[in-house]
C-alpha cells in the first residue's frame, strides 16, 4: 500500500474524471421532537455582537440537503458548515478534512480513509465511516432523485452504474465501513482526481443517519433539522428565507483556529440595494453589476475575479421552431456578446464563442483545451447578416413567416438586464421574431427548465472539476442538466468511452474526441454561449482570509478574520 501522509496535488493524468457539487429541494416544516431525540441543538445561539461576516448572496438557497442542492448559493452555504474527507487549501488543492490519512492500493482500486478521532457532529456525536456510507448510498439511490447522482458513477465507485439505475441495491455500492473510523472505497477503475472530488462540493459529504431519519421528510428544512461537522453550524434558516445565519461550531475539531463567531448570508437580488447596505455597514461583501461597477471601480474596496461560471442560453429543441437547426443558429449568431459584457454587465466578464472555458484544463502535454479546440465556432460567432440568412432559410423550412418564443430568466439584476438586451437584439435583427420575457426566482426557473416547460432559458454552469468532461457530459441523453433535450447516440457513446472505455486508455485520442464533442454541440447549436462570468465585488477592508475558487465549491470562510 502507498500511504498518503500529507495533502496531495495529484496530476490530472487519469482518464477517469468525476465531479461533485450540490442540489435542490426541501420541506417547509421542522420536527422539534425528532431533532431533540437525535441531539439537535435547535439551531444554536446567535453570533450577534461578535465577529460576524455579513455576506450578500444574489439568489435564494434551493436546499441545504447535500444530496439535493444544485446551485451556487446553496453550495456556498453548505460548504461553511459541512466538511468531507477532504477540503481545500488557499490554492484549491485538496487537503485532509475529517480524514486524517489515506491509503491507496498498488492498482489504485482500493482507497482506505481513516477518520479523525476528534471529528464530531454539532450535537456531539462522532463522525464515523458509516456517515459516509449512508450519505453516498443515499445520493446513489434512484429514489433520492439527486441531480448529481451521476457523479457517483463518474467517480468510478464500484457498481455505481448498476446502483444508480436501480439494477443493484444501494448496499452493493463500492463503499463500506471497516470500523467506525475506517472507510474503504472500491473503484471500478483508477480515478486520479478522486481527492479533488472529495474536496469540491456537497455530493460526497457525510450525513448522520440516525439524525436524518429522525427528521423524516423535514430533514434540512430548518436549523433544527440540520447537523454540522464543519467550522460553523446553522442557527437560523427556513426555505425561501432572505437570510441564513451560521454560528461557530464549538464541536468542530479545528474550532480553536476559527476566528469568526458567525456568518450571515443576506439574499439580495438588487445590486443597488446591496451597495447601499454595504455603504451603511450592514454588509461586508457585496456583488455589483452594471453602472455600479463604473461608480466603484476606483474604490480601493473594489475588486474583480473570475468565478469559472459560463452564462449561456438553452433552446428547448422539442419546441416547434427551435427544433430547426437553422433557426437555432440564427438566434445564436444575432446578439452582440461584446456589448453584453462591456455595456450591460461592465464587470470584467468575457464574451465566449465556445463552451469549455479557457484555463479549465490542460492535457498531458500542457496544452490548454482551447488551444486544441480553437477560440471560436462559426455557429456561435456574432454575424447579423449571416444570422438573417439562416433565419430566412429556417422560416422557409418551417413554412412560416414569423415565430414567437418566451425567454426565461431569473430575477437578479444582471440576468434581467442581459435578457432585456437579448430581447432587443433578436427582435431588431431577425424579422418576424417576437420575444416575451418571463422572470422567475432561480429555483422556479430551474424546475421549469428541467421539466422542459419553457422555450429558451438563460442559465449558467460552473465546473465541478478541472477536465472538459465537467462541461461536456451534461449534454448526454437524459441528463438532468441537458435542458435543451438534445439526444445523439454517437455523442453519448463518445462520452461514455472517454469516461471508462477505449478512449479512457488513450489520452491523446480522448482529448481529440472531447474536442469533437464540443464541435458537435456547436454544429447542432445545442446551446448558445454568451460570456464567462467575472464578479465585481466590494469587500470591507476589515475582512481578510476569504478563499474563493473557480472550480467546485465557490468559497470557504474557515480562515476569515474581521477586525
Amino acid at each position: 500500500m502507498m500511504k498518503l501522509r500529507k495533502v496531495m496535488a495529484w496530476t490530472l493524468a487519469s482518464a477517469m474524471f468525476a465531479g461533485l457539487l450540490a442540489g435542490c429541494g426541501g420541506s417547509t416544516q421542522t420536527t422539534e421532537t425528532a431533532a431533540a431525540e437525535s441531539g439537535s441543538e435547535e439551531g444554536g445561539s446567535s453570533a450577534e455582537g461578535g465577529k460576524v461576516l455579513r455576506y450578500q448572496a444574489s439568489t435564494l438557497v434551493d436546499s441545504l440537503d447535500p444530496a439535493l442542492s444544485n446551485d451556487y448559493t446553496s453550495s456556498g452555504v453548505i460548504s461553511q458548515f459541512m466538511m468531507g474527507l477532504m477540503t481545500k487549501d488557499e490554492s484549491g488543492a485538496p487537503v485532509y478534512g475529517v480524514a486524517e490519512s489515506e491509503e491507496k492500493s498498488e492498482d489504485g482500486l482500493t482507497l482506505t480513509f481513516k477518520i479523525r478521532d476528534d471529528a464530531k457532529w454539532s450535537n456531539g456525536d462522532p463522525v464515523t465511516a458509516n456517515d459516509f456510507v449512508y450519505a453516498w448510498r443515499r445520493v446513489a439511490d434512484p429514489a433520492t432523485a439527486s441531480d448529481y447522482q451521476f457523479f457517483i458513477t463518474t467517480a468510478c465507485i464500484a457498481n455505481a452504474e448498476e446502483v444508480t439505475t436501480g439494477e443493484k441495491p444501494v448496499e452493493e455500492l463500492g463503499v463500506e465501513a471497516a470500523d467506525d473510523k475506517t472507510l474503504v472505497v472500491t473503484l471500478s477503475s483508477p480515478c486520479a482526481i478522486f481527492d479533488y472530488l472529495m474536496a469540491s462540493g456537497a455530493c460526497f459529504l457525510p450525513l448522520n443517519q440516525k439524525f436524518v431519519e429522525s427528521c423524516g421528510g423535514n430533514f434540512a428544512t430548518s436549523a433544527d433539522t440540520l447537523l454540522a461537522d464543519g467550522p460553523f453550524k446553522v442557527s437560523s434558516y427556513e426555505p425561501s428565507a432572505m437570510k441564513v445565519e451560521l454560528v461557530k461550531n464549538d464541536q468542530f475539531f479545528g474550532a480553536s483556529d476559527v476566528k469568526l463567531d458567525g456568518v450571515e448570508f443576506s439574499i439580495i437580488t438588487d445590486s443597488q440595494t446591496a451597495a447601499l447596505s454595504f455603504e451603511n455597514g450592514d454588509l461586508d461583501v457585496v456583488t455589483l453589476s452594471g453602472n455600479l461597477v463604473e461608480q466603484y471601480e476606483d474604490d480601493p474596496r473594489f475588486s474583480t475575479r473570475s468565478d469559472g461560471y459560463n452564462w449561456y442560453l438553452t433552446p428547448n429543441m422539442k419546441k416547434e421552431g427551435l427544433d430547426n437547426v437553422n433557426i437555432r443558429k440564427a438566434l445564436a449568431k444575432s446578439y452582440d456578446k461584446e456589448a453584453i459584457t462591456t455595456r450591460v454587465l461592465k464587470d470584467g466578464s468575457t464574451p465566449m464563442d465556445y463552451f469549455v472555458p479557457q484555463g479549465l484544463a490542460t492535457n498531458e502535454k500542457g496544452e490548454d483545451f482551447r488551444e486544441a479546440a480553437g477560440s471560436a465556432y462559426d455557429s456561435w460567432t456574432y454575424d447579423v447578416e449571416a444570422a438573417k440568412d439562416l433565419w430566412k432559410t429556417g422560416l422557409g423550412e418551417l413554412g412560416k413567416d414569423s415565430l414567437s418564443f418566451t425567454l426565461m430568466c431569473e430575477d437578479t439584476d444582471s440576468a434581467q438586464a442581459v435578457a432585456q438586451f437579448l430581447q432587443s437584439e433578436w427582435q431588431n435583427n431577425l424579422p418576424g421574431l417576437t420575444i416575451e420575457l418571463q422572470v422567475l426566482p432561480k429555483k422556479a426557473r430551474l424546475e421549469y427548465m428541467q421539466k422542459g416547460e419553457y422555450d429558451i432559458g438563460l442559465t449558467r454552469w460552473g465546473p465541478d472539476y478541472a477536465d472538459p468532461m465537467t462541461d461536456l457530459d451534461m449534454w448526454i441523453t437524459g441528463s438532468s442538466t441537458n435542458y435543451s433535450q438534445f439526444s445523439d447516440a454517437d455523442y453519448d457513446a463518445t462520452i461514455q468511452s472517454a469516461k471508462k472505455g477505449d478512449l479512457a486508455l488513450d489520452q491523446d485520442a480522448r482529448w481529440e474526441a472531447l474536442v469533437g464533442c464540443e464541435k458537435t454541440l456547436a454544429d447542432q447549436c445545442v446551446l448558445f454561449p454568451i460570456y464567462g462570468q467575472s464578479v465585481a465585488v466590494m469587500t470591507n477592508p476589515d475582512v481578510s482570509g476569504i478563499q474563493y475558487y473557480s472550480v467546485g465549491l465557490p468559497y470557504l470562510f474557515i480562515n476569515v478574520d474581521k477586525k
